[in-house]
């Protein structure tokens, strides 16, 4: 029952946490990895980071040296999680696809990434999706408005209760990787 209200809540209250910020359709040129889009924006392509998740490297480059130092991972297993979760995201999105994105797509991150909320045409939160199915984790410092981080950090705990993705399988792993302690 707890969680069909805060489901009620996120529906009826995300137009309002949402206020000020543009919402258009653009079309997705490729999937990068398990949190970063690629669209196309007039004649621009973008590289758009969904907000307020994290989502392993799967490629050599700054974020995963720093992972790796700091997870004491092997390269192998590391690239492996980042992996998995891009394969997923890939799974929800072709390219082509139309992609309603809710964001500032004047600012960028210091990855030039533009952090966005972004829904499939059947109106899937990719966001929610990918903490959902247990292949991204939800940020500490995110720009989320409380209630859907709050709603986020509830399907991150089920997946990691229930094993989904990286929470299977790749437990260990994604909890170093993540800094989440998870109870067996």
């Amino acid at each position: 029952m707890r969680t069909l209200s805060l489901a009620l809540l996120l529906l009826l209250s995300t137009p309002i946490l949402l206020a000020g910020e543009a919402e258009n359709s653009y079309t997705l040129v490729a999937v990068e990895d398990g949190d970063t889009l690629i669209v196309k924006i007039g004649t621009e392509e973008k590289r758009l980071q969904l907000s307020g998740i994290d989502a392993p490297e799967d490629v050599v480059n700054p974020k995963f040296t720093k992972d790796l130092d700091r997870t004491k991972l092997s390269s192998e297993v590391l690239l492996n999680l980042g992996k998995l979760s891009t394969d997923h995201l890939k799974q929800l999105l072709t390219p082509g696809d139309q992609l309603r994105i809710m964001g500032d797509l004047d600012n960028s991150d210091r990855y030039g990434r533009v952090p966005v909320l972004a829904y499939t045409a059947s109106n899937l939160s990719l966001n929610e999706q990918m903490v959902s199915d247990g292949y991204a984790v939800v940020l500490s410092r995110t720009p989320l408005q409380e209630p859907l981080k709050q709603q986020f950090i509830l399907h991150q705990q089920q997946a990691q209760k229930q094993q989904s993705g990286l929470w299977g399988e790749q437990r260990n792993a994604a909890a170093l990787w993540s800094g989440q302690t998870v109870s067996d």
